[in-house]
């Protein structure tokens, strides 16, 4: 649904004007995740432990959740003119009014959390639907009134949201985890000291993901943020098998009785997505080169190159996404934040070398290169602390080949692995 739109405002707004909304949407979007301290992944971890108190995971994660969005609010709104100092007046006002989205989508993501610690997959996937349906067929409604302007796209997101919110609580009331006012100081403190050693890596993938646009929005002109815009959702389609694998794969390796019987599922795990994820890089790197122009538009040709190279730094970031929420589950979130500090400082040197001079094309060499350096520091880290050795994790076998149908449905339809 979130490409269809994507496609739709390209078509319909341009290069610039896709540009435009991708800048409004940015910081805010970030500073979500900013301001979450890591709470969003230390409460999907404490709610799926075998002894958990969801209630108490979800008034704790909420108390802490008010308190840093109500400061990441105000240090927004001061600093966003600068932010976005290469962008018109009407972006930046459009973004400090969506500012208002950091606390109830933060809020929101910890419901979700619960939600997924304890393997409410369906209806954790009908939340998730919510907004990019919403997005899909708002943005058709605009277009029919004649109203699709930046505004009113900013004010169909903060409803969706308020929705989303408010269906969570509602949901999470009904399978017995009401928000209340109980709260536990010890949970609390645990729940921020895992979520703070998640949060440095969050924060530095969140850069190694963002930066570049980030640069574009400050440096240059919106239609190469445009253009960009649709090369990472072209090249994005492949990592949405990824993010449903770690869903389904953390809380289920988190259960394990042992830490052998943890480590054995993530290699299980990761074997069985490593062929898949293959057989989906060739299949999207044939038809990219038509699919672009055919689908957004002429206009975005120029960005065939860039979608084709972030294509193949999805591989490495998929893989990295499922083995840093296997360690995670193994109660080492560390170790995906001293991958996610690595790559983010091969992106800052690349980006400065090659991004004037090679544009979006430059950017998307920097992006691979970072993901590749990610998805070996995992790799060496498993192996280094937790004694999952490379080979296990790469070795392909008949039996992870005939019994794909049967993992896809679990991942699909949230069985226990």
């Amino acid at each position: 649904m979130g490409l269809l739109n994507s496609v739709l405002l390209a078509r319909w707004l341009g290069p610039s004007g896709r540009g435009e909304i991708a800048a409004a949407m940015l910081w805010p979007g970030l500073l979500i995740y900013l301001s979450s301290m890591g709470l969003i992944v230390a409460t999907t971890y404490f709610s799926s432990l075998a002894n958990s108190k969801p209630r108490i995971v979800l008034n704790s994660a909420f108390w802490m959740g008010g308190i840093l969005s109500g400061t990441a609010l105000p240090i927004g709104f001061v600093l966003m003119p600068w932010f976005l100092k290469s962008q018109n007046a009407e972006v930046i006002a459009a973004s400090r009014w969506y500012l208002i989205v950091i606390p109830i989508s933060l809020l929101t993501q910890f419901g979700l959390g619960v939600l997924q610690g304890r393997m409410r997959i369906a209806e954790l996937n009908w939340l998730r639907t919510i907004i990019p349906a919403g997005y899909f067929l708002g943005t058709i409604a605009l277009l029919a009134f004649n109203r699709l302007s930046l505004n009113n796209i900013i004010a169909l997101h903060l409803c969706l949201n308020v929705v989303v919110f408010m269906a969570t609580l509602i949901v999470l009331r009904r399978i017995g985890v009401g928000l209340g006012v109980q709260t536990d100081f010890d949970l609390s403190k645990n729940m921020l000291s895992y979520g703070f050693k998640a949060h440095v890596g969050q924060i530095s993938g969140l850069a190694n993901i963002t930066l570049d646009q980030v640069l574009m929005a400050a440096w240059l002109p919106p239609a190469y943020l445009g253009l960009y815009v649709v090369a990472v959702s072209s090249a994005g389609l492949s990592q949405m098998f990824a993010g449903a694998v770690q869903t389904v794969s953390m809380p289920s390796i988190a259960k394990g009785e042992s830490h052998s019987e943890r480590g054995e599922c993530l290699r299980v795990v990761f074997r069985k997505y490593w062929i898949l994820s293959i057989f989906v890089l060739v299949a999207m790197g044939a038809v990219l080169p038509a699919l672009i122009p055919f689908v957004f538009g002429s206009a975005f040709r120029s960005a065939i190159l860039a979608a084709e190279i972030l294509l193949f730094a999805s591989l490495f970031k998929g893989a990295t996404q499922v083995l840093g929420g296997g360690a995670a589950a193994l109660g080492n979130p560390w170790l995906g934040s001293k991958a996610n500090l690595s790559a983010l400082v091969i992106t800052l040197v690349l980006l400065y070398l090659l991004l004037p001079a090679l544009g979006i094309v430059g950017a998307a060499i920097a992006t691979a290169a970072a993901y590749f350096v990610e998805l070996t520091v995992v790799i060496y880290g498993l192996h280094r602390t937790h004694s999952i050795s490379p080979l296990s994790l790469f070795r392909l076998n008949l039996n992870d080949m005939i019994t794909e149908r049967r993992w896809m449905s679990l991942v699909t339809g949230g069985e226990s692995l």
